[in-house]
């Protein structure tokens, strides 16, 4: 009897597993519609019954997930945190050639597979200052923190010269962002695999060698 217990608990599991995977689809699904409905209409123009016929659900389906528009705008930017904070644990133990180019490379491709969630961001947060604070600066304080204490590990180990951290990890961003902005806005087309590779070493090289021949870095600071 004990046994026919323990089947029955298993296979309940079991239907509670396919339950949840049930859900994080269609919540994923319904995410990916709001995006793409945001980025062409606008968030304020946006509606959830289009926001529904893009998901191919009832409109009344969507409140089963989401409170609203704006909590599917914040579900997306929550969303988005997790791969790039994985990327940057990922790249953790590698020399610093390799790891910066993982790391570009990661968030290009990341950048890539976002572009509708992040041009539905970008536009909203242009005019909602809780927005903007809660994903965009926030978000890059805490990128900007793991890069500038990288940074200065790096310098007190000899590995990196003096240099200002801070300033340093702005420039990182600053250059990330360079290339970014232009693919999500559509006005400069996605690189290929091999051309995002090429373009996180290159922007490796300029980072640790600069652009002087022979390398020695680019004077950040001091």
């Amino acid at each position: 009897m004990a046994e026919g217990r323990g089947k029955t608990g298993t296979g309940r599991a079991r239907r509670e597993g396919r339950r949840q995977r049930r859900i994080a689809r269609r919540r994923r699904e319904i995410l990916a519609a709001a995006a793409r409905v945001f980025a062409s209409k606008g968030f304020a123009k946006a509606t959830t019954r289009e926001i529904a016929d893009e998901a191919d659900v009832a409109e009344g389906t969507l409140y089963n997930y989401f409170g609203g528009k704006r909590e599917m705008l914040l579900a997306m930017a929550q969303e988005m945190e997790t791969p790039l904070d994985k990327a940057m644990i990922a790249v953790s133990g590698h020399d610093d050639r390799t790891a910066a180019v993982a790391l570009f490379e990661a968030a290009l491709s990341f950048t890539e597979r976002q572009i509708p969630f992040l041009r539905a961001l970008l536009s909203e947060a242009w005019v909602d200052d809780d927005l903007l604070e809660q994903y965009f600066t926030a978000r890059l304080a805490r990128i900007e923190e793991r890069l500038r204490e990288y940074i200065a590990e790096r310098i007190a180990v000899g590995a990196f010269r003096p240099f200002d951290p801070a300033l340093g990890a702005r420039a990182m961003i600053g250059l990330y962002l360079g290339l970014v902005l232009p693919l999500i806005r559509g006005i400069a087309p996605l690189p290929t695999p091999e051309e995002r590779r090429a373009l996180a070493e290159t922007v490796t090289d300029l980072l640790l060698d600069g652009v002087r021949v022979g390398g020695g870095g680019v004077d950040i600071g001091y």
